[in-house]
């Protein structure tokens, strides 16, 4: 199973540097708002990519916390872009038609995601720790799925913008 996380792993940070590489295509045209926002996505998606990297690193020690570190760096990382999730999907997709307008109003919904993202971290950290030390496997297959629905959201992403 650690074979099979990692490669997921490795795999959905891909995901996310082929985003930011599209968007930035696009990057030259954007409003001043728009052009902040994306800064902002940019270091919320290098926070959740450093953690599936990290995660990955921490698969390849042998020793048991560090793999439930890996793991729990996995769902971290999953609940970060899960939160901002309908922002990013937006944003690309006026970036994709460069409807200026309506990438202005996606700026503010963007921002307020990352902002609640940020909170619900600062909430539910610890507990998701303890619900994950209480079931290690639930949580590697969730890890898994989590990975696994980053990298597949993330390519689709990347498929409807049109360079």
């Amino acid at each position: 199973m650690s074979k099979e996380f990692k490669e997921i792993l490795e795999k959905s940070s891909k995901s996310i540097e082929k985003l930011q590489e599209r968007v930035e295509d696009f990057a030259e045209d954007f409003s001043e708002e728009a052009a902040e926002l994306w800064q902002d996505m940019k270091k919320s998606f290098a926070s959740a990519d450093e953690k599936l990297k990290s995660a990955s690193r921490d698969l390849d020690t042998k020793s048991e916390e560090a793999n439930l570190q890996a793991h729990l760096g996995a769902m971290e990382a999953s609940e970060k872009l899960n939160d901002i999730k309908d922002s990013v999907e937006e944003f690309t997709q006026k970036v994709s038609s460069k409807a200026q307008t309506e990438l202005d109003t996606v700026a503010l919904r963007a921002h307020l995601a990352k902002m609640e993202a940020k909170n619900f971290w600062e909430d539910k950290g610890d507990t998701i720790t303890k619900d994950f030390n209480q079931s290690k496997d639930k949580m590697q297959k969730l890890a898994i799925e989590a990975t696994t629905e980053i990298k597949d959201y993330f390519e689709k992403l990347v498929k409807n913008l049109k360079s």
